[in-house]
């Protein structure tokens, strides 16, 4: 018994056939309208899928300010008679330069909110390994009126790869309230995204849109509040292009959440008459710790082909449903699937002959298409 390799080896190669069947045709323009206003509108338009984009770097750069005046006497002071939740203690009215450490960088900021100040002495000399320094008084004050400290804040972002650049004074910028709002500050004091004016913010604010009271509890120790024990909030400046359709419109947002169940202190050791004589401050404090992120945009040929291409597999996906759907499914299927699919005959030689001018000639069995 021979081995038919036309039959093994077949190759299946792909035949047009125009069924007319109304309910085949709607489906398949269905399918197709569908896919169009997918790829097309919602991918292409909607979802801007002809850009590339980018997370932005950049740098922070804050200080401090104290008020010109500051809220005598506190309800957290010793000197203030009224009722106050958590432990009372005496207060002290520094300026920001005082209140202010570590100094503010790229990263990060703090403001103190209560100090524990203790005198420290030693008899020996530094250079012997059992020199210990040992503590004379020691004193624990809150920093009154911390609240009213304005912090000031000079943003600016870079997109390496479209090389866009800008300093936060010329951008419109918003920062999300604790109902996740976008709103715009413009006020004598708080001024937020306003462009050609920098961002100075209230501590007090801040801590507002962070949900924070310095006067609750604290977030590591219910029988303390975070005026006593401190805290640290994320900074979040969100950079976009994204948001409509002309790409040279930049928004910044601020977005200003808590760390749970964290505190925070930083020690600072300030040297008296000489090596031997110390002030050694234990600061609780406001920790803000800056982040820069968001998504900036450029339009991308490449992106827009990526988009419109991803088209093509859902046609065939469409086309391959409704094909199953005629040769398997609908009453006329045997029919359909008669038309669709067809096999030719082998191919092979005949027979030979010889025409009038000598020349042979191969005739093939192939059925009438």
């Amino acid at each position: 018994m021979s081995i038919d390799w036309d039959s093994i080896l077949a190759y299946n190669t792909i035949k047009i056939v125009r069924i007319r069947d109304k309910r085949l045709g709607i489906l398949h323009l269905c399918f197709l309208v569908v896919i169009v206003l997918y790829v097309v509108v919602y991918s292409a338009i909607i979802k801007k899928g002809y850009l590339t984009t980018e997370e932005p770097v950049g740098s922070i750069r804050t200080s401090l300010l104290a008020p010109n005046e500051l809220k005598a006497n506190p309800p957290y002071c010793n000197n203030n008679t009224e009722p106050y939740p958590y432990e009372k203690l005496d207060c002290v009215y520094f300026d920001d330069a005082f209140a202010a450490y570590p100094i503010g960088d790229d990263v990060g900021f703090t403001a103190s909110t209560r100090m524990r100040i203790s005198e420290q002495k030693t008899n020996c000399s530094l250079s012997e390994p059992s020199c210990k320094f040992y503590t004379n008084t020691t004193m624990n004050v809150y920093l009154a009126d911390i609240e009213s400290f304005t912090v000031y804040i000079d943003h600016t972002m870079y997109a390496p790869s479209s090389q866009i650049q800008f300093n936060g004074d010329d951008l419109s910028g918003y920062v999300l309230d604790q109902n996740g709002n976008e709103i715009q500050l413009n006020e004598s004091v708080n001024t937020i995204g306003v462009e050609g004016k920098p961002d100075i913010l209230q501590l007090g604010k801040l801590l507002e849109f962070a949900g924070v009271d310095l006067d609750g509890p604290s977030l590591v120790n219910s029988s303390n509040s975070i005026r006593y024990d401190g805290c640290i909030l994320f900074v979040f400046i969100e950079y976009s292009n994204t948001f409509s359709y002309d790409l040279k419109k930049i928004k910044y947002v601020y977005s200003i959440k808590k760390v749970d169940d964290t505190a925070y202190d930083v020690p600072e050791v300030i040297i008296l008459n000489n090596e031997n004589s110390r002030l050694y401050y234990k600061r609780h404090a406001i920790r803000l710790i800056f982040i820069q992120t968001g998504v900036i945009g450029s339009f991308n040929f490449q992106s827009l082909l990526l988009t419109l291409v991803s088209g093509l597999g859902l046609l065939t996906v469409s086309t391959l449903i409704v094909d199953q759907l005629a040769i398997r499914f609908l009453p006329q299927r045997k029919s359909y699937s008669t038309f669709k699919f067809q096999t030719t005959e082998s191919f092979k030689m005949k027979k030979r002959i010889v025409n009038d001018d000598g020349e042979d000639k191969l005739y093939h069995n192939i059925e009438a298409l």
